[in-house]
């Protein structure tokens, strides 16, 4: 009889396994179709899930200057929203206006430099004569800068689609306001419901599963909040104090795009190099030198002593996180692929280790 359940759960799951390959494209038409009608809902939880981070910070600062306990969380979400406010208003000030004239004078010097690079190609006999005449049609045209400023498009172009429905963002405004304001009410009700449709030990399991999802993603936003403004101010003095033009517009893009696993940073160098060569292409090299220096010092000797909040994942696997991802849901996936990667790897390393503790158990 034994036999017979195993091999009936075996048929079935294979069954579900070859149902889900045969039809995954509906399944996930199906999930898309759910996911635009609850997107409001579903970006409020992910916006408070974000939110709560700093929020429980700003809690712990107020209860320590003793504000009574009923007023900490409306002040702690007033002074979360204000703080946010000023940083998207100080970003915005710095990086226009400096972007706007980086790329006017990236398109003017690229009209300048266009001959002598065509007549350098012609001498040394690289491309023919008709090749350079529609190179240096091209590069007059500026059309580099244009699929330049094309590209920078397409890497915003996910927040752009998220937050283009004006409707939907101020309902998953209101919803986040709600979820981090009645959160501990939202847990109570969520572990009633838990324990009366599942077996207790299910419901332990969940509720650690649940417990190491929101450990990780604590310590990898807060870590990356805090590591975003290291690296924003080391960029910002480095190139000062080696008189590097563009400084304040390369620190905040090194902070911004910090949040972007190794493909972030060497962005925001290349970005910084190419704004800066329209000054001098030998402040553009130095530049990339300076980045470097930056990212050495940071990674190895700030990061580790300042911020030690890891997530505990290994490099082959962070990189794997960013690029499924990234693939998978472009920017917002290379951000967030790495906690829930971690996750993963966290439990799959529990789960292997009380594996060997059994066995070797059973052994002796």
């Amino acid at each position: 009889m034994k036999k017979i359940n195993e091999s009936y759960k075996l048929i079935v799951f294979a069954a579900l396994a070859l149902a889900l390959v045969l039809y995954i494209g509906n399944i996930w038409s199906g999930l898309q179709s759910l996911t635009s009608v609850f997107s409001p809902i579903i970006l409020g939880g992910v916006l408070a899930f974000i939110f709560n981070v700093p929020m429980k910070k700003l809690e712990d600062l107020l209860d320590k200057c003793r504000v009574p306990q009923k007023l900490q969380r409306s002040l702690a979400l007033v002074l979360e929203v204000l703080i946010l406010a000023l940083i998207m208003t100080g970003i915005v000030s710095i990086v226009v206006p400096t972007l706007t004239t980086a790329v006017n004078q990236l398109s003017a010097t690229i009209g300048k430099v266009a001959p002598q690079v065509a007549k350098w190609l012609q001498q040394s006999g690289l491309l023919s004569s008709s090749q350079l005449k529609d190179l240096t049609k091209q590069l007059q045209n500026s059309d580099i800068v244009n699929r330049a400023i094309s590209l920078l498009g397409s890497l915003t172009g996910n927040i752009s689609a998220i937050f283009g429905n004006f409707f939907s963002v101020i309902m998953s405004i209101f919803l986040m306001f709600a979820f981090l304001s009645s959160k501990e009410h939202l847990q109570t009700i969520t572990s009633r419901l838990l324990q009366v449709l599942l077996p207790e030990k299910a419901v332990k399991r969940l509720s650690y599963v649940g417990s190491v999802i929101v450990e990780t993603y604590d310590k990898f936003l807060m870590g990356q909040m805090i590591e975003a403004v290291i690296v924003g101010v080391l960029v910002f003095i480095a190139y000062s104090l080696t008189g590097l033009p563009y400084a304040a517009l390369t620190g905040v893009l090194a902070g911004v795009l910090s949040f972007i696993p190794y493909i972030g940073p060497f962005s925001a160098c290349a970005l910084g190099a190419i704004f800066i060569f329209t000054d001098s292409p030998w402040k553009a090299l130095l530049s990339i030198a300076v980045f470097q220096l930056v990212q050495l010092i940071e990674g190895n000797i700030i990061y580790p002593r300042v911020v030690g909040q890891s997530v505990g994942l290994p490099t082959l696997f962070t990189l794997a996180a960013a690029l499924i991802g990234g693939n998978l849901f472009g920017l917002v996936g290379m951000i967030f692929f790495t906690p829930i990667f971690a996750v993963i790897y966290r439990l799959v390393r529990e789960f292997v280790v009380e594996k060997e503790e059994a066995e070797g158990d059973t052994s002796r």
